[in-house]
């Protein structure tokens, strides 16, 4: 009986450490609304609120109630609460590896990967997934090997070509829980940067310390281009999520310039225009297109296979006369085409 009742004491005495040890287990989050966070100090949050945190803040969470939507946090030594949709885990490899500012954040140390091989691996798709959503797309910005050692389909594109006209240059689309495209984290030669879109600041990375130290704040970046470039990718691997674009930057007043000439192919190639009305082709004679990307994309069916149309308004050219609205067939031309800036 004497057992009996030591072994029920010792059992008590161990599921009340791992429960007071579950309590105490404090996890790594990140703001991921927009507009920031407001933390209240009552479960149902109808509390006045107490205070304000600003997307890619930082944040201590120690619980989720999937139910009532609600994460308590620990902020200034008080569990709080706030809205279980506008923060997300980062586990201990994504905190180590990530980089963070008041204005976005780079969430690497994924550890799911995908890579998706196309005809040579120059024209290779690596992208990265968290929660079935893709959180990043690696791109080579500019890679050139000589145009002998392309057509063998054996370049090495983790390594650097001494041998090009230009330095390689990688960078990865940055993409939020919520899907809005944020950032662009990238490597020229040896050095790493993070360019946030939002506040338009762009943030050197200090060698493996992983300090940001921001060294310019540009008019505006080329975020009509790099949001080409992310819907050129996701139709190429035929994702039909596309990413969001941020509100505060309007991406159809920067014009897009397509020279045909200088396309990198065995032969040239026009990109196809389509009609508003029926998705018809269009017939043109110019090798070069200037349009401002309306995006509105449609997916469409057609013989089993995926289109995927995005609308363009083409500024109007002198030689070929062309202008007005179109569509582009994103896949398609993803097959043959990188938009450089």
């Amino acid at each position: 009986m004497f057992k009996k009742g030591l072994l029920i004491f010792i059992i008590s005495i161990i599921i009340f450490s791992c429960n007071k040890q579950t309590e105490n287990n404090i996890f790594l989050g990140i703001v991921t609304n927009l507009k920031g966070v407001d933390l209240f100090s009552s479960e149902d949050l109808s509390t006045e609120k107490l205070y304000h945190l600003n997307y890619a803040s930082k944040i201590e969470i120690i619980s989720f109630d999937t139910i009532k939507n609600v994460s308590k946090v620990l902020y200034q030594n008080q569990e709080l609460y706030t809205s279980l949709y506008d923060v997300e885990l980062l586990s201990k490899l994504e905190n180590g590896k990530s980089y963070f500012t008041k204005d976005c954040y780079c969430l690497l140390g994924l550890k799911e990967t995908k890579t998706i091989n196309f005809p040579t691996r120059y024209d290779t798709i690596r992208y990265f997934i968290k929660g079935n959503k893709i959180r990043s797309i690696k791109e080579i910005s500019c890679f050139r090997p000589s145009y002998e050692i392309y057509k063998q389909h054996d370049v090495d594109i983790d390594k650097e070509d001494y041998e090009s006209d230009s330095p390689n240059l990688y960078s990865y689309f940055m993409i939020d829980s919520n899907d809005f495209l944020i950032g662009n984290f990238f490597k020229d030669g040896n050095k790493s940067y993070l360019e946030c879109y939002n506040e338009k600041s762009t943030f050197e990375i200090s060698g493996n310390s992983g300090k940001l130290s921001k060294y310019r704040v540009p008019e505006d970046f080329n975020y009509t281009i790099n949001l080409f470039n992310a819907d050129l990718l996701l139709a190429k691997i035929d994702n039909g999520n596309f990413v969001k674009p941020l509100s505060s930057i309007d991406y159809t007043q920067e014009a897009i310039y397509i020279e045909q000439g200088d396309l990198y192919l065995e032969k040239p190639i026009n990109v196809k225009l389509y009609s508003l009305n029926g998705f018809k082709s269009v017939e043109y004679s110019s090798n070069s297109i200037l349009f401002r990307y309306l995006r509105e994309i449609k997916i469409v069916e057609k013989g089993g296979k995926k289109k995927y149309f995005a609308k363009i308004n083409i500024v109007q050219n002198e030689k070929s006369g062309l202008s007005g609205e179109y569509y582009l067939d994103l896949k398609e031309v993803a097959m043959f085409a990188s938009i450089p800036d």
